[in-house]
Formats: C-alpha cells, sequence, structure tokens
C-alpha cells in the first residue's frame, strides 16, 4: 500500500485514512519536512497561507505535494512546479477523486528529471516531452535498477525472449537519449556489452 505524508495543525490521520483507503497515511512533522529528505513520496500539507514558504522549491519538485488551504486569502502557487492546491470550499467527495487522480501518476524523480504521465520534465528548466507508454516502462525499470541487463529488458518489458537476435532495445534506448538530451538533461543511459545503466553528469 502507498503512503500518504502528512502535516497538518490538528491530528486527522484518522480521517485522512478513511478518505484515502488505498493509501497508508503517516503523520509528519514540520522539522521533518525541512531536512528535505523527501524524494517520490505522496505528501498532503494543510496549512495557512505562508506556511510552505519555509521549504526549499527542491522539495515541491521532487514529490507528489497537495496543498490544502484553510484560510480564505490562500496564495497563488504557480511559481512551484507540479503541485496540486485546494481550499476549505471545495467539496469533499471532488478533493478525495481530484488528490487520489494526481497521487495515481506515481511520478518519479531522478537527478534532474521527473517521470510524469507519458512525459519526462527536467525539474530546473521545467522542459519537458512525452514519452511512449514502452519507453516510459524501459526508463522506469532503469530508474528502479539503475543497472540492469538487456535480457532483462528484452523479457519484462518488450516480452521478447532473450535468444531472439534483436537490435530493438537499443533503437528503443537511442529515442530516450534523444529525448533526454532535448530537454537538457544531464542523466545518461550508457550500454556496454549486455549491461545498461544509469550515470547522472553533475
Amino acid at each position: 500500500m502507498k503512503e500518504i505524508y502528512l502535516y497538518s495543525e490538528k491530528n486527522i490521520n484518522k480521517l485522512l485514512n478513511e478518505m484515502f483507503i488505498n493509501f497508508d497515511v503517516q503523520n509528519t512533522s514540520l522539522a521533518t519536512l525541512k531536512k528535505n529528505n523527501f524524494i517520490n513520496q505522496n505528501i498532503i500539507l494543510i496549512v495557512s497561507e505562508a506556511f510552505e514558504e519555509s521549504l526549499q522549491k527542491s522539495f515541491f519538485n521532487q514529490n507528489n505535494v497537495v496543498i490544502f488551504y484553510t484560510s480564505n486569502n490562500y496564495p497563488n502557487r504557480k511559481n512551484l512546479h507540479d503541485i496540486k492546491t485546494f481550499n476549505k470550499h471545495i467539496n469533499i467527495n471532488k478533493f478525495i477523486d481530484e488528490v487520489t487522480t494526481f497521487f495515481a501518476k506515481n511520478s518519479i524523480i531522478y537527478g534532474d528529471i521527473k517521470v510524469q504521465g507519458e512525459k519526462i520534465i527536467n525539474n530546473k528548466t521545467e522542459k519537458e516531452i512525452p514519452l511512449t507508454p514502452l519507453e516510459k516502462d524501459i526508463l522506469t525499470l532503469l530508474i528502479d535498477q539503475q543497472e540492469t541487463d538487456k535480457n532483462l529488458l528484452l523479457e519484462s518489458v518488450l516480452k521478447i525472449k532473450k535468444e531472439t537476435e534483436t537490435k530493438t532495445i537499443e533503437s528503443h534506448l537511442t529515442r530516450i537519449r534523444n529525448k533526454l538530451s532535448k530537454i537538457n538533461s544531464k542523466l545518461k543511459i550508457i550500454s556496454k556489452g549486455n549491461k545498461i545503466f544509469l550515470k547522472f553528469l553533475l
């Protein structure tokens, strides 16, 4: 079961668990949020209008963040890339549906990129480019494994037996490399023999 990390001035963990039955809701503290150790997590902040100014922008870029404002004078947060904001006037069922959908996108952050939906985004420049479903599966597996071999990609992603002679995987890797280059990512996919691994060039 996926987790939601919750920060709120009031203890509403039980209520959120009842609202989001497909998630395990975990309370977190302001001090923990400020340490900025979260990556690829689902996070709900139930806050006043000025709260999130104390958090680093990278915190928002590296996680799936929902902000629920308890004040009528909630701020415009267009400067924070790809967060979801709500205020207390929203219908509760709409809130549950939209937050569930937002978290279901399963953003994955690695290096300077975010894989979200069917696209990759450069977190620094905010340039983005679409991925095919197959390209997304390959890139997601590489991010998860960081080092793998072509046979695994052939069998688990492309559903081709490893005994089959094919250059299909290299064709897909080349297209992904080109897309990373187009959004100016420093993430590189390197092939050496039968091995494939990721390297982030600082």
